[in-house]
């Protein structure tokens, strides 16, 4: 005798028992007395060993659930923590950014700046300066920032962590954070700016970022040569106040007063803003501890809706839903027992499900403990990995009740539709081939015509919203509706699938049979896997378009085999004379060709005028001749867009906004000052061009040859950057070295670097991982629970003659069509709001990773193979002979 036997004939003994009042009725006279018994039928109910193990999805949902909400916090600081990173053991800050910056070996304003502190009693006062243009010596060429304070007072205690040496003290010290990447430990010297050398006296942790920065020794700055500036151009320091903050308005003024004084018989925008109205722009800089302890870091679960929000409420719901469609044929059958021995059916249908209610509940509770813990660990390894500290968790309790409450809700929702489907039922026994048991009857028609009206409704408005989807989280809520609107369908599928089952065979046909008969629970389990699969299978998509878009939205500088000599300013300006000579003196340039691009704009930095094409505001590039076309993009042209060149053309990059296409197409040049439009040219022959990004072209939309903006009389640069193509990489390096060594800004001499490996957000890795979790147990759950309850129907067969490697090959059959099918739906899910996404957002790479997706469904279909084996394996002619 199986479980559900024994459950159903304890109830049938417990019924005739005295009840609470010494009465014998079974059903009770009053409603706390139905009441009382249905809850004591949902205890004895809940003895079910089966029932028990169905809800280990509920358990696994979960622990995903809180596991997700605290390694999610994890990822976001609190305002304390911001201010420690931010202010250190101070109270507040002042500054004025690049407004006031500061040359090598100035420490005029410094100076100035810390007589007026003391003048205005502010004595715990302390100035750090930032520089974030210091490059150090190596190749490829790259800056770093530099800091400088007095590190021995131990200005920032919680960012910082010294771990070997000493901090700097004098000027000339330096302590280096992430000493793995400069690898110059403590007593070495570190050569930066071409010569200037700091000697090494500490390496430090920076707890807040993974980033190298070079802690000066104060009054390093000051030290400085002020010639670099010469072959730094842009080098300069900026720097803030931090002190307690007591008397704010008195700090304020004497920073304001030293940046007016700086500010005198200077000619900049910046200078002269300051002489105006120093202090209100001054004052608008200032930060206390108060006002960022009351502002933490936006969360990734507020700034990812999907990330958790939304699993935190499917996943309980769908885990639930499953639970009871599980058990759904097994709690219709307990219930006609008990009506047919008296029981009214209301409280006989609140049995099992309250037995279900209160399983799930305790199944969601553990999980949720069982999630903190595992979320503290993820906690831990997070930080660990990204080098960083972890956000505070706390309120725990807001997502283990909101967590209960989805459980119950859902399962109170599931207990009343389940009562609802059996009341036209009660008098019957189920048969294992009746169809539609309820299709034909008014209620069963009504709710089919209430839900083809919401299936719809629902996909109309996931047609309407693809039109307005503009954003990576409007695609989520897209996803969402889509969802929605896939549920609504699954009985329409589930009948599709059952026509296209053939019958030919026992086998075959005792597959279609079965799946007809238990419809409910099949379309359960088809919806929560569906649920499942798409949302794993969309986040997998989701991340690899956001990778694809990142590497697509990441140029090198250069192309390979190219060298751009650009000026210090920008790489749209030509060499200086000096860079020139660094360059030809080096060698590593002789006999390569070299090409000068210009731009077609004038050199007038505040007003240029330049010709974009209409409607555009992309710049333009002119070169000599097709050849020097040929060698700016790295490959060959072919006759007709040589033609176009030749005959007064323009060369429009493919990926451009409005490429031209077309037989003959044409654009039309205008000249712009600003916003205003100078004149407009002719209509001009154009083709789109094929070119491989890079850097230095950014910006621009196409090229043409000089002779012709000449002749249209468009703005031009009187000399541009130059690129020299076919350099060897070992060559190119080489010249970078040369141009460090004569103590030059290396930065303008571009060579070819591969970018860097995009790098997912953590939010959504972290809940993509979740998600493929879940859907893994819920297909092992949903397999071997709907194998241990169909274990007596197939017990029956095996008795009646039908060999036991049938029965098994039934069961697998039902799992893969129902798997097949739930992974169909589940890749429109996850499919059809990336592709909107990528057609509705420029920029965006519609990147579908169907290896990754087949290594998942391989896995998933795998798990389903695995549990159903193993569960069909103990199926044994002697459970027939004792069923």
């Amino acid at each position: 005798m199986t479980s559900t036997d024994n459950d159903t004939g304890a109830q049938a003994r417990m019924t005739h028992q005295p009840g609470a009042h010494g009465r014998t009725t079974p059903a009770g006279t009053t409603y706390d007395g139905q009441l009382r018994l249905a809850l004591r039928l949902a205890r004895r109910l809940a003895r079910s060993r089966a029932l028990a193990r169905s809800v280990a999805l509920v358990f696994v949902a979960a622990l995903l659930v809180m596991a997700m909400f605290v390694t999610l916090r994890t990822l976001s600081l609190s305002g304390d923590q911001v201010a420690d990173n931010e202010l250190g053991r101070y109270g507040a800050k002042v500054g004025y950014g690049s407004g006031v910056s500061l040359l090598p070996g100035d420490d005029t304003f410094v100076t100035d700046l810390r007589s007026r502190l003391r003048a205005a009693g502010a004595t715990d006062a302390d100035v750090v300066l930032s520089a974030t243009d210091v490059q150090l010596n190596t190749t490829p060429a790259r800056n770093v920032t530099a800091l400088e304070t007095d590190w021995t007072s131990r200005p920032y205690p919680e960012r910082y962590e010294l771990l070997s040496g000493r901090w700097p003290s004098r000027p000339g010290e330096v302590a280096v954070t992430e000493p793995g990447d400069v690898r110059t430990p403590a007593g070495k010297t570190l050569t930066v700016l071409g010569d200037v050398r700091l000697k090494v006296v500490g390496t430090v942790d920076d707890r807040s970022a993974d980033s190298t920065n070079l802690l000066l020794g104060a009054g390093t700055w000051a030290t400085l040569d002020p010639s670099l500036s010469e072959g730094f151009p842009v080098l300069a320091a900026q720097m803030d106040v931090v002190w307690s903050g007591e008397r704010p308005e008195a700090v304020v003024d004497a920073f304001a007063g030293a940046a007016r004084a700086w500010a005198k018989g200077r000619d900049s925008e910046e200078a002269a803003a300051l002489r105006r109205d120093g202090r209100t722009a001054v004052a608008a800089t200032l930060v206390t501890r108060e006002q960022l302890s009351s502002r933490p870091q936006k969360t990734w679960i507020e700034k990812t809706p999907a990330g958790y929000t939304v699993p935190s409420l499917l996943v309980p719901t769908a885990a639930v839903a499953l639970v009871f469609g599980l058990n759904g044929r097994r709690f219709r059958r307990t219930t006609t027992t008990l009506v047919s021995l008296g029981v009214p059916r209301t409280t006989a249908a609140a049995g099992p499900a309250l037995a279900a209610v209160a399983w799930s509940l305790a199944a969601a509770g553990c999980g949720a403990v069982a999630g903190v813990v595992v979320g503290m660990g993820a906690r831990l390894l997070v930080s660990h990995l990204r080098d960083r500290p972890a956000g505070p968790v706390d309120d725990l309790a807001t997502p283990a009740l909101r967590l209960l409450a989805v459980v119950l809700v859902t399962g109170l929702v599931a207990g009343a539709v389940l009562a609802r489907t059996g009341r036209g039922s009660a008098a019957r026994s189920p048969r294992a081939d009746d169809d539609t048991p309820q299709a034909d009857r008014p209620s069963g028609r009504r709710a089919r015509d209430a839900r083809h009206l919401l299936a719809v409704a629902a996909w109309c408005a996931t047609a309407v919203y693809a039109t307005r989807v503009d954003s990576p989280a409007q695609a989520m809520v897209l996803t969402g509706i889509l969802i929605g609107a896939v549920l609504l369908t699954i009985p329409e599928v589930f009948a599709g699938l059952l026509k296209l089952l053939p019958e030919g065979g026992p086998r075959r046909r005792l597959v279609r049979r079965q799946l007809a008969a238990d419809r409910a629970r099949a379309c359960a389990a088809l919806a929560v896997l569906t649920v499942l699969l798409g949302a794993s299978l969309g986040y997998v998509t989701l991340l690899d378009t956001l990778i694809r878009t990142v590497e697509k939205q990441s140029y090198p500088a250069v192309l390979p085999g190219q060298v751009l000599l650009a000026g210090h300013q920008s790489d749209t300006y030509p060499p200086g004379k000096a860079l020139l000579r660094t360059a030809d003196a080096s060698g590593a340039l002789d006999g390569r060709p070299r090409t000068e691009v210009r731009y077609l704009m004038t050199d007038d930095l505040d007003n240029p005028r330049m010709a974009s094409r209409e409607g555009d505001d992309g710049s333009l590039l002119a070169a000599d001749t097709p050849q020097d076309v040929e060698r700016l993009i790295g490959h060959r042209l072919d006759s007709a867009q040589t033609s176009v060149l030749r005959d007064g053309g323009l060369l429009v990059w493919s990926h451009a906004t409005d490429a031209p296409i077309g037989s003959d197409p044409r654009v039309r040049l205008v000249v712009r000052e600003g916003d205003k439009v100078l004149g407009r040219t002719a209509d001009l022959p154009a083709t789109a061009l094929d070119v491989d990004p890079a850097e230095w072209r950014a910006g621009s939309d196409g090229i043409m040859l000089r002779s012709t903006a000449t002749a249209l009389d468009l703005p031009m640069q009187p000399h541009g950057p130059v690129m020299v193509t076919g350099v060897p990489d070992a060559k190119a390096h080489a010249l970078q070295q040369a141009v460090i060594n004569a103590g030059m800004d290396a930065g303008a001499v571009l060579i070819h670097v591969e970018p860097d490996d995009p790098v997912p957000p953590a939010a959504l890795l972290a809940t993509a991982v979740g998600l493929v979790v879940l859907a893994l147990a819920a297909v092992l759950a949903a397999t071997r629970s709907q194998t241990r309850i169909l274990r007596r129907y197939l017990a029956r067969l095996i008795a009646v003659g039908i060999p036991p490697r049938w029965a098994r090959q039934v069961l697998l059959c039902q799992h893969g069509a129902l798997i097949a099918v739930s992974t169909l739906l589940g890749l429109v899910i996850a499919v059809l709001p990336t592709v909107v996404l990528a057609a509705r957002i420029s920029g965006f790479v519609l990147s579908v990773p169907w290896w990754q997706l087949g290594v998942l469904a391989a896995a998933i279909y795998l798990a389903a193979l695995l549990a159903a084996v193993h569960s069909a394996h103990r199926l044994r002619v002697t459970e027939a002979r004792s069923a």
